[in-house]
């Protein structure tokens, strides 16, 4: 698509496969309600919105879906990913991370590039922020166990010869435990801290804001849903070996108690990954403007796998 981006106009591409979700999503209805026959129960189905922003699932809680609707007694939901399309990933427990973000204004004093003795550099500030952070991760926490903390922004100046009077500094912070969690939260706000004060700066400000908690595949649903994926899908249905670092707000349905499974399709031509894999090369993933799963063998499968999901469980 087209947007407009400091007044120019400026192709976008989201590119996290929620085209091929939503389309899924409605082959699935479609299938279903032309197999009623065959099943038993009430559907339900959810077009959950803000996923990217890890809100979405939490309104739509906090407008009363469940209080209006009867709450499911298990729920199923899909991503693509990087994988071969026909193939479906699994696992119970863990799934994806947690996922906070953080935004950080560090303060200063501006002034001429020539003079920087006369000023209190918060680009500085940002960038020793930036590299000291890190510390939390390979010295603070579990080696063993999962965290990230990436800074993706450094907004501050405009002009090469000015120190600027303020750096904004933005990140996301990842994790599957709860303690981890809380451990890399505080180290950021040590850090943070203690970099203003070897500047001589003004505290900075820190805001740290919670998303997407990690959602826990119930190991029942998601063990007599394997068995049906198997039996399908043979050797192109597989555990997920470990859970993915990416986040997911469709957690918020779970912990309202929703039992659910999470699952994953592939959305890649066999064949240009064996290519890739050939020449060493990795193919685009999720969020790359390069990311293009195949549509019509993505969708019937994501399609299939949800279908023979639901029908699993309200066979008669």
């Amino acid at each position: 698509m087209i947007a407009t981006w400091n007044g120019k106009q400026t192709p976008v591409d989201h590119a996290c496969g929620h085209d091929i979700h939503m389309a899924a999503w409605v082959g699935t209805a479609q299938a279903l309600v032309a197999m009623k026959a065959k099943w038993h129960g009430t559907l339900m189905f959810v077009a959950q919105p803000a996923e990217e922003t890890t809100g979405g699932a939490r309104g739509m809680i906090a407008d009363g879906i469940f209080t209006r609707f009867p709450k499911p007694d298990v729920g199923f939901a899909l991503h693509v990913g990087p994988a071969a399309y026909g193939e479906v990933t699994y696992r119970p427990g863990a799934n994806s991370s947690n996922s906070d973000s953080l935004e950080i204004l560090f303060k200063g004093r501006g002034g001429h590039g020539s003079t920087p003795s006369l000023t209190i550099d918060p680009v500085i500030e940002a960038a020793r922020f930036t590299m000291d952070v890190q510390t939390v991760i390979s010295r603070e926490k579990d080696p063993a166990a999962f965290g990230v903390i990436t800074v993706g922004a450094i907004q501050s100046g405009n002009a090469g010869n000015i120190i600027p009077d303020t750096a904004l500094l933005r990140g996301t912070v990842r994790s599957y435990d709860g303690g981890v969690r809380a451990k890399l939260l505080d180290g950021i706000r040590r850090t943070a801290t203690a970099v203003a004060a070897m500047a001589g700066a003004p505290s900075p400000d820190v805001d740290l804001v919670v998303g997407g908690r990690a959602v826990v595949n119930d190991e029942a649903v998601t063990a007599r849903t394997a068995a049906v994926f198997k039996a399908a899908f043979g050797n192109k249905a597989a555990l997920q070996p470990a859970p993915g670092p990416q986040s997911e707000d469709y957690s918020e349905f779970i912990l309202a108690g929703v039992p659910s499974l999470f699952f994953g399709i592939g959305g890649y031509d066999p064949a240009k990954i064996a290519e890739a894999t050939a020449k060493g090369q990795v193919l685009a993933a999720n969020h790359s403007p390069y990311f293009a799963p195949v549509p019509e063998p993505t969708i019937r499968n994501g399609v299939e796998a949800m279908t023979l999901a639901v029908l699993n469980s309200l066979a008669p």
